[in-house]
């Protein structure tokens, strides 16, 4: 009986070794944007269901696999100084491999990712006409479709909150 505690001890001790890196990857993005943002939205598959109001197939099949998703809507300050840029600098660092960036005219964008066997994290910022915002997406979901996700959240069919016209600030 004293071996099997003994056993149960240890698994707890490394799984909650193992679930601390991820807090920590999430903490990165929370401390470069949490007190620049005008608005911020957490989303779990429930919520990204939910928000599917007109029952859109190719929507749900989009979202499917993904387990988490923060949104910062950033303020204005953080993209007239560019902040949002020390966000693919900080995960950088982390060892996060870079998918996508983009700069010119009206478009910043950045994916920035970590795959492993059994969940993908995804951080990114894009900054577009008026939407400025920055993510945090955790889930088996494909980079490349992180861009369509986004634009697919911002269209009618949805509840619409990626609206900044919709926004009062």
């Amino acid at each position: 009986m004293k071996n099997k505690s003994g056993k149960y001890l240890i698994l707890m001790i490394l799984m909650g070794l193992t679930t601390q890196p991820l807090f920590a990857q999430e903490n990165i993005l929370k401390t470069l944007v949490e007190d620049r943002t005008d608005h911020k939205y957490v989303f779990y598959p429930s919520t990204l269901r939910m928000i599917n109001l007109t029952k859109n197939q190719e929507y749900n099949e989009l979202v499917k696999d993904v387990s988490k998703l923060y949104i910062y809507m950033l303020d204005s300050a953080i993209r007239a100084d560019k902040g949002y840029r020390k966000i693919a600098e900080g995960y950088t660092r982390l060892g996060y491999d870079e998918y996508a960036m983009a700069y010119g005219g009206d478009l910043s964008l950045a994916i920035l990712g970590s795959e492993q066997a059994s969940t993908n994290t995804f951080v990114g910022y894009l900054i577009q006409d008026e939407l400025a915002v920055a993510f945090y997406l955790s889930g088996t979901i494909a980079w490349q479709k992180i861009p369509t996700l986004l634009n697919t959240l911002r269209k009618e069919d949805l509840f619409n909150f990626l609206d900044p016209t919709s926004q009062e600030h």
